[in-house]
């Protein structure tokens, strides 16, 4: 598991997690996890071994060549990786991999180790999720936790879901029921886009991560990026009348509900032909997959 020596004499260390998948609209979630750690120079410390926990016909293993002859086999991982901040008085933690398959409480008992080993003192997991929510507004982000000391001092909502989870779900109470405090960072994105990269949604996530971490890191990437996506997806609806109606809804839907985070259910939905809500996803996704090196 181990790459390297086991770190030590970490200073109040913060374990970061975001898994493709599920959890993870418009791959937002992953985006942001990958920014950090560029932007904080974390070196990879260990890697799971994805035997245990994946199905290999749903995460699929991938096929590079190397010097254009040489076939080689690129397995699904999870990766540990560690930044020390200099600028703050704490190291962190990254976990990034795909939400495995199977073994789940085997895997969020080895999670749960491996932090008890670094001394961890909190888990926050990113996380993105589709939502009846415009592309012209700022990106929602929800931070729950049910630790009654984070919410307290970090001003967190506390968490009152039910039904089925994911990973993050899974880590969040295991962690929890160890004596590490953890927080869900879930940021809101919108439905017709799906299939592409929000940059947009990563920014939210990394903006409200600082903010509770409370440092700053420069974001100039992600919000040229931003512009771009917005410019993009923009171009598209200005061009058909019933996207930009169907967008107007959603508009005067959240403004009125811009104080109301216990909001989840957009009304104005079901007053739209579902094929035209269809017609206009597919566009959208198409159009930016189209123009995506532009």
């Amino acid at each position: 598991m181990w790459l390297d020596s086991i770190p030590s004499e970490l200073r109040r260390p913060i374990l970061i997690t975001a898994f493709s998948g599920w959890n993870d609209a418009a791959e937002a979630a992953t985006l942001a996890i990958d920014f950090l750690r560029k932007k904080l120079d974390a070196k990879v410390i260990a890697e799971i071994d994805a035997e245990e926990f994946y199905d290999f016909t749903v995460v699929r293993p991938q096929i590079i060549l190397e010097d254009s002859t040489v076939r080689k086999i690129r397995w699904p991982r999870i990766s540990i990786s560690l930044a020390h901040l200099e600028y703050a008085d704490r190291d962190i933690i990254f976990i990034k991999g795909p939400e495995p398959q199977l073994r789940w409480k085997r895997f969020a008992s080895t999670i749960f180790e491996l932090a008890e080993d670094l001394e961890v003192e909190a888990i926050i997991s990113l996380g993105a999720l589709l939502a009846d929510y415009p592309h012209t507004r700022p990106v929602k982000v929800f931070a729950t936790s049910n630790n009654s000391i984070m919410i307290k001092k970090l001003g967190l909502i506390p968490s009152n879901y039910e039904g089925p989870t994911g990973i993050i779900g899974i880590l969040t109470a295991w962690f929890e029921k160890g004596g590490i405090p953890g927080a869900s960072l879930w940021a809101n994105i919108p439905h017709y886009v799906t299939q592409t990269p929000s940059p947009k949604g990563a920014r939210a996530l990394i903006e409200k991560l600082l903010e509770i971490l409370n440092f700053r890191i420069d974001t100039l990437e992600l919000d040229i990026a931003t512009a771009e996506y917005d410019r993009q997806i923009a171009s598209i609806i200005d061009n058909d009348d019933d996207a930009k109606a169907y967008i107007a809804q959603l508009e005067a839907t959240r403004d009125l509900e811009a104080d109301d985070d216990e909001e989840e259910h957009n009304p104005l939905v079901s007053e739209f032909d579902s094929d035209s809500i269809d017609s206009l996803t597919e566009e959208v996704q198409k159009f930016l997959r189209n123009h995506k090196n532009d």
